[in-house]
Protein backbone atom coordinates (compact mmCIF):
# COMPACT_ATOMS: atom_id res chain seq x y z
CA UNK A 1 0.00 0.00 0.00
CA UNK A 2 1.34 3.47 -0.81
CA UNK A 3 0.46 6.79 0.81
CA UNK A 4 0.45 10.27 -0.67
CA UNK A 5 0.55 13.41 1.47
CA UNK A 6 -2.64 15.27 0.63
CA UNK A 7 -2.83 18.22 3.02
CA UNK A 8 -1.48 19.94 6.11
CA UNK A 9 -4.13 21.10 8.58
CA UNK A 10 -3.40 24.25 10.57
CA UNK A 11 -5.55 24.57 13.71
CA UNK A 12 -6.30 28.11 14.83
CA UNK A 13 -8.40 30.15 17.23
CA UNK A 14 -8.57 32.90 14.57
CA UNK A 15 -10.10 31.07 11.60
CA UNK A 16 -11.10 34.02 9.38
CA UNK A 17 -7.76 35.80 9.71
CA UNK A 18 -5.80 32.64 8.93
CA UNK A 19 -8.01 31.72 5.96
CA UNK A 20 -7.73 35.25 4.59
CA UNK A 21 -3.96 35.35 5.13
CA UNK A 22 -3.21 32.20 3.14
CA UNK A 23 -5.79 33.03 0.48
CA UNK A 24 -4.72 36.66 0.01
CA UNK A 25 -0.96 36.50 0.66
CA UNK A 26 -0.25 33.42 -1.42
CA UNK A 27 -3.20 33.50 -3.84
CA UNK A 28 -4.45 30.09 -2.72
CA UNK A 29 -7.84 29.06 -4.07
CA UNK A 30 -10.39 27.94 -1.49
CA UNK A 31 -11.71 24.67 -2.95
CA UNK A 32 -13.94 23.70 -0.03
CA UNK A 33 -15.28 25.78 2.83
CA UNK A 34 -17.62 24.88 5.64
CA UNK A 35 -18.18 26.14 9.16
CA UNK A 36 -14.66 26.46 10.59
CA UNK A 37 -12.97 24.64 7.69
CA UNK A 38 -11.28 26.01 4.58
CA UNK A 39 -9.36 23.69 2.26
CA UNK A 40 -7.06 25.53 -0.17
CA UNK A 41 -5.16 24.26 -3.20
CA UNK A 42 -1.44 24.88 -2.72
CA UNK A 43 0.17 23.02 -5.62
CA UNK A 44 0.76 19.32 -5.03
CA UNK A 45 -0.68 19.51 -1.51
CA UNK A 46 -3.52 21.40 0.18
CA UNK A 47 -3.43 23.64 3.22
CA UNK A 48 -6.53 23.40 5.38
CA UNK A 49 -7.41 25.95 8.04
CA UNK A 50 -9.44 24.38 10.85
CA UNK A 51 -11.11 26.38 13.62
CA UNK A 52 -9.88 25.19 17.00
CA UNK A 53 -12.38 24.77 19.81
CA UNK A 54 -12.31 23.13 23.20
CA UNK A 55 -9.72 20.40 23.31
CA UNK A 56 -7.89 22.08 20.43
CA UNK A 57 -4.46 20.78 19.50
CA UNK A 58 -1.68 22.28 21.56
CA UNK A 59 2.05 22.06 22.08
CA UNK A 60 1.74 18.64 23.75
CA UNK A 61 2.43 16.80 20.49
CA UNK A 62 -1.11 16.94 19.11
CA UNK A 63 -0.77 20.09 17.02
CA UNK A 64 -1.10 22.80 15.99
CA UNK A 65 -0.49 21.09 12.65
CA UNK A 66 -1.49 17.71 11.29
CA UNK A 67 -0.09 15.99 8.19
CA UNK A 68 -2.79 14.13 6.28
CA UNK A 69 -2.19 11.15 3.99
CA UNK A 70 -4.80 10.08 1.48
CA UNK A 71 -6.24 6.55 1.48
CA UNK A 72 -9.23 5.43 -0.57
CA UNK A 73 -9.95 2.78 2.07
CA UNK A 74 -9.10 4.35 5.43
CA UNK A 75 -9.94 1.22 7.46
CA UNK A 76 -7.63 -0.96 5.34
CA UNK A 77 -4.87 1.67 5.48
CA UNK A 78 -5.22 1.88 9.26
CA UNK A 79 -4.96 -1.92 9.54
CA UNK A 80 -1.87 -1.84 7.32
CA UNK A 81 -0.14 0.71 9.54
CA UNK A 82 -1.15 -1.05 12.76
CA UNK A 83 0.29 -4.31 11.36
CA UNK A 84 3.59 -2.44 11.06
CA UNK A 85 3.41 -1.20 14.70
CA UNK A 86 1.96 2.28 14.11
CA UNK A 87 -0.13 3.71 16.93
CA UNK A 88 -3.54 4.43 15.41
CA UNK A 89 -6.88 5.49 16.86
CA UNK A 90 -10.29 4.33 15.69
CA UNK A 91 -11.64 5.08 12.21
CA UNK A 92 -14.19 7.89 12.44
CA UNK A 93 -16.96 8.15 9.87
CA UNK A 94 -18.79 11.37 9.00
CA UNK A 95 -21.07 10.41 6.10
CA UNK A 96 -18.74 9.68 3.18
CA UNK A 97 -15.72 11.11 5.02
CA UNK A 98 -13.54 8.53 6.81
CA UNK A 99 -10.67 9.62 9.08
CA UNK A 100 -8.16 7.91 11.33
CA UNK A 101 -5.55 9.67 13.49
CA UNK A 102 -2.23 8.23 14.52
CA UNK A 103 0.87 9.33 16.39
CA UNK A 104 4.44 9.18 15.12
CA UNK A 105 7.30 8.18 17.48
CA UNK A 106 7.72 11.84 18.49
CA UNK A 107 4.07 12.11 19.49
CA UNK A 108 3.13 14.22 16.47
CA UNK A 109 -0.37 13.63 15.16
CA UNK A 110 -0.99 12.51 11.56
CA UNK A 111 -4.16 11.42 9.81
CA UNK A 112 -5.43 9.07 7.15
CA UNK A 113 -8.36 10.50 5.17
CA UNK A 114 -10.39 9.63 2.11
CA UNK A 115 -11.13 13.33 1.48
CA UNK A 116 -10.05 14.06 -2.12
Amino acid sequence: MSYEMRRVIIFTHNFAAMRDFYRDMFGLQVVEEDDGWADMAAGGCHIAIHAAGKGAPSADGTGPHKIVFHADDVAAACEDLVSRAAKMGPVKVFGDLHLCDGDDPGGNRFQLSNRP
